[in-house]
Formats: structure tokens, C-alpha cells, sequence
């Protein structure tokens, strides 16, 4: 695996963002053009695909060079990469847009893309008229940023919860009535226009049942990344999955360190220790899909408490498996709470359908989570973590070989 589709990997891991379903509530410094907005019950299960969809659907009318629309495609598809914990005061708390706003910016940069997508992704909050965020008007707004800008209201308005035919006269209206205010109002001219075929609306009430609505829309070229790039649009997603909760904050970074020097004392070549760092990254990107009410509770999980947070693992596997290519780090990832015992989750695995790979990630796991500093408690001592890990070595749970080659490995650190 030498190279791999920026397209298909931003897909699968931005729009693993949408996995944080929430509600919204309606917040008075949202905007003063947005106060009117019916936001109460908005879910965010499928905002970042379906606002993906209207921006593509606008863009494609404005041209169809395949480079303006990797841009528009790219930048709405990661336009809320900086949304730190709650998708929902993202969209309606002044501060913690423009928190996100910049942090998105910043996130942008780390990625091996064209820059000018962490220019558009930071006004993407702009108003036409000049009363954003950043107070930029008309032309001094990104035109990309305007076509998100739109896109994104669109989906808030959206009510994926009511019947669709009863929706489009009213989000037609509300657009229209912010127009020169919110919006371009030429985007929205192109908007009227799309918004008028039947197929747009079917298309948005289903994107979230057909993956290949979004699919036939996303520009059809393909973008080679190496494995290098991969490992840094892993670690931006790993700043994202460990700030969803203050508890775990440098977990998958932590555990990528400890990965990597197990690989490195293995003698893994170059590739193999990439792929492996990579899954290490993005082991825990099921937990977007985790109320941060569970995450973050400093005490003993309830019984349905725990099985929601078991299906982590699962949902890790489902994002990361729709990466072509990715079949190795996926594997590696996803079972990082299976046991050679069977006794695992979420599938169960036993010790014939468990790598050495992913045994090690297992157990450096377990390591991290029991040395690393938590606001509750202090982390513990290298020689009763691995105690404690030689207990479920003991009682068939995990890997004797692995372990020990763990511990050799993490001993010199």
C-alpha cells in the first residue's frame, strides 16, 4: 500500500464526524439573522454529508473544473474539523464558533492539502452583508466559504426527522429571505434553481440510507497520498477523537509513541510501523459516535452505559473499513478490545483471527490507559501496569508474546 485517495480518506474520516449526534439548541448569539431558525430538535447525525452534497450540487453550476470542486468537496466535507467536543454549540454559541473557526484554520495546516482550503474553512461563518465573525462582506469572503455558508444553513433548516415534501417551501423561503443578509445572492439564485428538481430533495432525504448518492457527486479524480500523508491526516483526526473527552486527551497520540516503539524494536520496516502508528491514531475514532456523557463520567459505567461504549470498536471498523487500502491498519484498529479467549468485543474474536499486530495494539492500549495522568487519578507505575497485564495474559485474555515483547520494548522509555 504506496499510495491512497485523499478523496476517499477525507470522506470516510470527516464525515466519521457526523457519528456525534446531538441536538441543537437555539442560542441568541448564534446571529441576529438566525434567530428565526427553528433549531431545537436539529440532528447532526448526517450534517456534514448532506451539507457536502448542497455545496457540490451549487459548485457544479459554477464550473466544472475538477480542481474548484476537490476544493469545495474537501473544505465542506472537513468545515467543522474544528469542533473541539459539541457539534451543537459549534453552530450556536458565538465563541465557540469563532473558537472553532480558528481552530479549524489551524487543523487545516497540519494537513497535507492546499492551504488555502484553512482560509476558506475560517470564514466559513462569514455573512454577506458583514456581520460574521470576522466581519468580512461580499467579495472579501471566499467564494467557497459563501457556498458553505449556505450549505451549512441548508442542513441546519433540514429535518431529516418530518416528511421531506413538507420542508421545501419553508427552507426555500428562509433562504431567499436572508439573502444579501446571510447569503450570496447569486449562490442563492443557483440554489433556487437546483432546489427546484425533485431528485435534490429525494437525494437529501436519502443520503443517509444511500452512500452512493454522495458518491456519483464527489470529483472523480483521484489524489495520491503516501503513507506519511496518511499518518498526518491521522493525527489531526487523533487531536479530534481525544478532545471529545478531557479524560483522554492524549490517549491515541500516546499510544501511537508506544506503537511505534514496539515496531521499531521488532525491526518493522518504514511501511509496516506507518500502518501500524496510523491505526494506533485512529483506533478510538469510533468514540465520535459516544456521548460525551458516558466519556466523561468519573465513576463505574452502568451495564447499558458499557455497551454503549463497547460499540466504539465496531463503528472504528465501519469508518475505517471504506478506505480502500486500508484493510491491514483497519484490522489492526478495530480490534484493539478483542481477546484471544473469544471473550472480546465487538466480534468476539478468537486467538486464530487475532495478528501479532493487533495483540501488540491491544496491550500498549491497555498500557496507556493505566500510566496516563487522568483528572480523577494519577497514572500508575510501569511495573504494576504490566502486572496488572500479566494477570490477563495469565487468564488467556491477551498475547504472552506480544506482552513480552511490549514490555521489552516500553521498558527503555
Amino acid at each position: 500500500m504506496e499510495k491512497l485517495d485523499l478523496h476517499q480518506v477525507v470522506a470516510s474520516l470527516a464525515f466519521s464526524v457526523d457519528l456525534a449526534e446531538t441536538s441543537i439548541m437555539a442560542d441568541s448569539e448564534f446571529s441576529d439573522y438566525t434567530s428565526d431558525l427553528n433549531l431545537s430538535k436539529h440532528k447532526f447525525l448526517n450534517h456534514a454529508r448532506r451539507a457536502t452534497y448542497v455545496a457540490l450540487k451549487i459548485a457544479q453550476k459554477i464550473g466544472l473544473d475538477y480542481n474548484f470542486l476537490s476544493k469545495v468537496f474537501l473544505s465542506t466535507a472537513l468545515h467543522d474539523i474544528g469542533i473541539k467536543k459539541d457539534i451543537d454549540s459549534a453552530h450556536s454559541n458565538f465563541d465557540i464558533i469563532l473558537e472553532h473557526s480558528k481552530l479549524g484554520e489551524e487543523l487545516i495546516l497540519r494537513l497535507p492539502i492546499d492551504k488555502e482550503l484553512a482560509t476558506i474553512i475560517k470564514y466559513h461563518h462569514e455573512n454577506f452583508n458583514g456581520t460574521g465573525l470576522f466581519k468580512l462582506k461580499e467579495e472579501e469572503i471566499p467564494l467557497i466559504s459563501r457556498i458553505i455558508r449556505l450549505a451549512d444553513i441548508f442542513e441546519i433548516l433540514y429535518d431529516e426527522t418530518r416528511p421531506n415534501f413538507i420542508q421545501r417551501q419553508k427552507i426555500y423561503e428562509w433562504i431567499n429571505e436572508h439573502k444579501y443578509t446571510i447569503f450570496d445572492p447569486q449562490l442563492v439564485e443557483i440554489f433556487n434553481e437546483i432546489q427546484s428538481i425533485d431528485a435534490f430533495w429525494l437525494d437529501i432525504e436519502n443520503i443517509a440510507h444511500n452512500t452512493t448518492i454522495l458518491d456519483k457527486i464527489i470529483p472523480d479524480v483521484k489524489i495520491p497520498v503516501s503513507l506519511e500523508d496518511i499518518r498526518k491526516i491521522a493525527e489531526v483526526f487523533a487531536y479530534i477523537i481525544d478532545h471529545k473527552s478531557h479524560f483522554t486527551y492524549t490517549h491515541s497520540t500516546n499510544l501511537a509513541k508506544y506503537v511505534k516503539k514496539v515496531c521499531n524494536y521488532l525491526g518493522f520496516d518504514k511501511n509496516k510501523t506507518l500502518k501500524m502508528e496510523i491505526a494506533a491514531l485512529l483506533h478510538d475514532i469510533g468514540k465520535l459516535s459516544i456521548p460525551n456523557s458516558i466519556l466523561d463520567k468519573n465513576g463505574k459505567l452502568t451495564p447499558d452505559e458499557m455497551q454503549i461504549m463497547r460499540s466504539h470498536t465496531y463503528y472504528t471498523r465501519l469508518i475505517l473499513s471504506k478506505i480502500d487500502g486500508f484493510e491491514e491498519i483497519t484490522e489492526w484498529a478495530a480490534n484493539h478490545h478483542e481477546k484471544l479467549n473469544g471473550k472480546g468485543y465487538p466480534f468476539g474474536l478468537n486467538a486464530e483471527e487475532l495478528s501479532l499486530e493487533s495483540r501488540i495494539i491491544s496491550i500498549c492500549d491497555i498500557y496507556e490507559a493505566l500510566t496516563a495522568d487522568r483528572p480523577y487519578r494519577n497514572g500508575m507505575s510501569k511495573n504494576d501496569a504490566f502486572n496488572i497485564i500479566q494477570t490477563m495474559v495469565n487468564a488467556g485474555e491477551l498475547c504472552s508474546r506480544a506482552f513480552n515483547t511490549v514490555k521489552q520494548a516500553l521498558t527503555e522509555i
